[in-house]
């Protein structure tokens, strides 16, 4: 599951940054009220004491933007441990703030823990994004999940580095489209 994640992290850096590069020369800007957007945590850690592969966690998320709101799925695991349980997690990030490149985000979610004695999975936390060119931002999450069963319960504090691929957002928070100009042929 970590190397598909990465793997697929990988691939969809590489293919946007391609595709946004080689459009830049000849693209205008419009607002749009929705579109699709992908992110990918390839690094996040836990706080606490614990062995390192219990550690880190990963995930990856595919959804839609409206305005200022992402509404999206995210598919991770808990820890890098053979063992592990992966997740399946509904995400409502909200962009809180804008001031150039940079943006503010909150997020909560609610998700399922496979194969785990705590299922439910319930998350808050902030980010701080850099958008870096048209379609790639790339920031710095921080917040915590509860995990929550029948008879036992915990919560647990994460750090990471996330990149995102989708549109952009003006300072007011709109999406902001990408489209060709036109060029007009006269004939003879």
């Amino acid at each position: 599951m970590r190397k598909a994640i990465i793997t697929l992290s990988t691939f969809l850096f590489f293919y946007l940054a391609a595709n946004n590069a080689s459009a830049q020369s000849k693209d205008s800007v419009k607002t749009v009220k929705s579109a699709w957007y992908g992110r990918v945590t390839p690094l996040s850690v836990y706080a606490g004491p614990a062995l390192l592969d219990d550690r880190l966690v990963q995930n990856i998320e595919f959804g839609k933007s409206f305005g200022v709101m992402d509404i999206g799925l995210a598919l991770g695991r808990n820890s890098q441990r053979s063992d592990s349980t992966t997740y399946l997690q509904a995400r409502f990030t909200m962009d809180a703030s804008q001031y150039g490149i940079f943006s503010n985000e909150i997020a909560i979610g609610a998700g399922y823990n496979f194969n785990s004695n705590t299922p439910l999975m319930l998350e808050l936390s902030s980010t701080i994004m850099a958008q870096v060119s048209k379609r790639l931002g790339i920031g710095i999450i921080a917040g915590f999940y509860d995990f929550s069963g029948s008879t036992v319960g915990f919560s647990k504090n994460f750090y990471g580095l996330f990149l995102r691929f989708g549109l952009q957002r003006s300072e007011s928070g709109a999406l902001l489209g990408v489209g060709h100009k036109s060029h007009a042929h006269h004939g003879k």
